[in-house]
């Protein structure tokens, strides 16, 4: 994860980290995959608990269908003018889809349902207690105690309860796009789950129908009085409207016209309406007429002509007729001598002698055309006159014969309205009179809008807890809190996980990783004798770990560039990190390349190379240190294994005072100055850096430092802090960090053989290599 080391100091040759990526997301979930697992499986546990000790609860479902409302059973809406197949017919249907759902949700049928089945007694509404309803019921406010002989409807604690438990097992879903509602119960008794859902269904069919039935009983009554007022009003108008036809002097002949209405004659209407047909008729001529004149008046030759065969002519005297068919036929013949001088003027030139000719006739045929038109327009003037002379005549007598009728246009105004209103009296009493005879019938007949499609059936098998459901939603749930809970752990976790962050952060300093590796330290104690072979380079040379030792060794011995380094020293951050398995597995591995080895156990205060190679520890590195140790044999301090000819150990001795002050002695220098003159490698199993500060007193005598950090359990700020450290008191000695017990399930494990690289540490170049 990008959490992990990142200290604020700065080490040469790392590279930038990179942007979490799903295959880092990947190797979280793989790393915390137990974490994940276990999760889940606790998820799946609950759910089958659930479904083991879960009340089995059976639902059973019905279906009806509410078809579109009839009218009401007077058929007063149609008397109103309503009109079926309206645009609003889709919104009606839906709004009485919605209605009926919300009745079938009310509390009225719920306890009616409840009264009928005598649900109160089933074992879904008896009373359980609850820990937070009783908590509730400490602070919330309480009203009056139900008394003991009251009825439910009475009760409202009681009918409180029943509505919840009820409402809360009752589903009421409109289907969309259909007129279809779905009722459904759930009870743990599947058949009165169906009966409830049947007897609800006939509940909102009983309330319909009771609802219709009222409201045409009330409007029956309510009718039965308006009638004889009714009737009374009817008659009285018929009487008005006799007098009035009487006073009026209009005919009624007791017939009607094609649109119902009855047939009246006035002879003073007859004479007007006959008079004004003439009236129309003459203004009509006038302006026919007149519109000949007009057209004549301009003397123009074109406008004339293109009156022949006008629809004007229709009513101009036959004269005018003969003059246009004359004008036309001269003009006709203009053109022909129009075109005949121009052709013989084109032919023979201007000086032909017949031109003259030629033009005189033109010019007698144009004086014809131009006398005609005089004739023409005086025609039409003595038309346009007589047809001007007979409107006024037709005028007149219009006007006197209006005179006329104008006296009794009141009296026929209020003929007509008020026999209108006699004939709509009449119309609407007989229709009332025959819906209210039909109403007696229809009060008894059952009629409701709603079918029932699907009835309640009784469920084979309970509908909770859904066992598939419940699992999926644990394996879901599982998996989601699994994947929570793994990536909190990972961000909260600063210890090293991911090598590949690792080698970002420390760059070349970065040798590697060693698999996991089991190790059974035996104490000298229980063992006599001296020299093991229980370490795995040794033990187990084809293994793993040992394989990927070899790589570090070949990397170490490289590292440099130039010669190997001879002083190792092996530390860590904190204990328990597997430095000292390193040191002892790394020394009998230079040694079994025919090398002179010294191991030595450096770690003053913690000692464990003697214990892991039962050996004794009276004499050791604590003795060569002090004044006491200089007067004994160098020879007892060093002891060899046989198992690994070339390998000497110099174990820790007897704890001191000081441990600190006596590795970073002068003596401690002038030994290990003559360790190099003897051995080729010398391997320095020192204490933690973080603890104590002896690694620090004693880093600088090393060659090559070798920082072990366990995977999984060393913090990275301590990884950090260590390198920090190590690096400010030795300057340019190579310093190589080394992640130790590397799972194979670990998703930065590398293979069987390991994977390790050299190059350019603190300043130093080398070369890459691969294992």
């Amino acid at each position: 994860m990008t959490n992990q080391l990142m200290a604020p100091h700065t080490i040469e040759g790392q590279r930038a980290p990179q942007g979490t990526t799903l295959l880092d997301l990947w190797r979280i979930v793989r790393r915390r995959q137990l974490i994940v697992f276990g999760v889940l499986v606790a998820a799946l546990t609950c759910a089958a608990l659930v479904s083991v000790f879960s009340t089995r609860r059976y639902e059973a479902t019905g279906e009806i269908q509410v078809q579109k409302d009839s009218s009401d059973a007077l058929g007063l809406d149609s008397l109103m003018g309503a009109a079926g197949g309206s645009p609003t017919d889709a919104l009606d249907a839906n709004v009485t889809l919605q209605t009926q759902a919300k009745i079938l949700e009310s509390q009225t049928l719920a306890l009616k349902v409840v009264d009928h089945l005598h649900l109160v007694d089933a074992p879904d509404f008896q009373r359980h207690f609850s820990v937070i309803g009783w908590a509730l019921g400490l602070i919330a406010a309480k009203g009056a105690p139900d008394a003991a002989n009251n009825s439910l409807e009475n009760s409202p604690n009681k009918r409180d309860h029943v509505l919840r438990i009820f409402q809360s097992n009752t589903k009421v879903i409109p289907v969309p796009g259909t007129r279809l509602i779905d009722v459904s119960y759930m009870s743990t008794d599947p058949k009165l789950a169906a009966a409830t859902v049947n007897q609800l269904i006939d509940s909102l069919i009983d309330y319909n129908f009771q609802t219709r039935y009222l409201a045409t009983a009330q409007a029956s009554e309510w009718l039965s009085k308006q009638l004889t007022d009714l009737r009374t009003r009817s008659e009285n108008l018929q009487a008005q409207v006799a007098e009035l036809q009487r006073q009026s002097g209009v005919f009624s002949f007791g017939g009607q016209d094609v649109d119902g209405k009855g047939v009246a004659y006035s002879t003073v209407l007859d004479q007007l309406q006959q008079t004004t047909v003439m009236l129309s008729a003459a203004q009509s001529n006038r302006i026919i007429k007149g519109a000949l004149y007009q057209a004549t008046k301009t003397n123009d030759a074109d406008t004339i002509a293109g009156l022949s065969g006008s629809p004007l002519l229709a009513g101009a005297s036959p004269g005018v007729g003969t003059s246009l068919a004359l004008i036309q036929t001269l003009r006709s013949q203009e053109a022909t001598q129009r075109g005949q001088i121009s052709e013989a003027a084109t032919k023979f030139g201007p000086a032909y002698s017949k031109l003259g000719e030629m033009r005189a006739n033109l010019a007698s045929m144009q004086q014809s055309i131009r006398d005609e038109q005089g004739r023409l327009q005086k025609q039409t003037r003595n038309d346009a006159q007589v047809s001007q002379d007979v409107e006024d005549h037709i005028r007149s007598v219009f006007d006197q014969q209006k005179k006329s009728a104008e006296a009794l246009n009141n009296k026929a105004i209020q003929y007509q309205l008020l026999r209108q209103e006699a004939d709509q009296s009449s119309g609407l009493y007989e229709r009332l009179l025959s819906r209210l005879k039909e109403a007696g019938v229809l009060e008894g007949l059952k009629s409701s809008n709603i079918t029932i499609v699907e009835p309640g059936r009784v469920a084979s098998r309970p509908a909770k807890p859904s066992i598939e459901l419940l699992f999926a939603a644990a394996v879901a749930a599982g998996l989601f809190l699994g994947l929570l809970a793994a990536f909190g752990l990972e961000i909260m976790d600063s210890k090293v996980h991911d090598l590949q962050v690792v080698s970002m952060r420390f760059g070349d300093a970065f040798f590697g990783d060693l698999p996991f590796e089991r190790e059974k330290i035996v104490a000298p104690r229980l063992l006599p004798g001296g020299g093991s072979t229980a370490i795995s380079a040794v033990a187990k040379p084809s293994s793993p770990y040992s394989e990927s030792l070899r790589a570090l060794r070949t990397a170490i011995l490289l590292a440099r560039g130039g010669s190997p380094p001879k002083v190792l020293l092996v530390t860590s951050s904190i204990a328990q990190e597997g430095k000292s398995t390193l040191s002892a597995n790394l020394a009998a591995m230079l040694a079994q390349q025919g090398k002179q080895v010294l191991l030595v156990d450096a770690d003053l205060r913690r000692p464990t190379l003697h214990a892991r190679f039962r050996l004794s520890n009276s004499v050791g590195l604590s003795s060569l240190l002090t004044t006491e140790g200089t007067m004994q044999s160098d020879g007892a301090a060093f002891q060899k294994i046989e198992e690994i000819p070339g390998l000497q150990i110099i174990t820790a001795g007897p704890v001191p005072p000081y441990p600190a002050e006596l590795l970073g002695s002068e003596q401690m220098r002038t030994l290990v100055e003559e360790w190099r003159e003897k051995f080729d490698f010398i391997v320095l199993d020192a204490a933690p850096v973080l603890p104590v500060t002896d690694s620090v007193m004693v880093a600088p005598l090393a060659d090559q430092i070798l920082l072990v950090a366990r995977h999984g359990v060393t913090e990275s700020s301590a990884l950090d802090r260590s390198f920090g450290l190590l690096q400010s008191r030795t300057g340019d000695i190579p310093i190589g960090i080394v992640i130790n017990a590397v799972k194979r399930t670990a998703d930065s494990y590398y293979g069987a053989y390991g994977s390790y690289r050299y190059g350019p540490v603190n300043g130093r170049k080398g070369q890459a290599v691969h294992v």
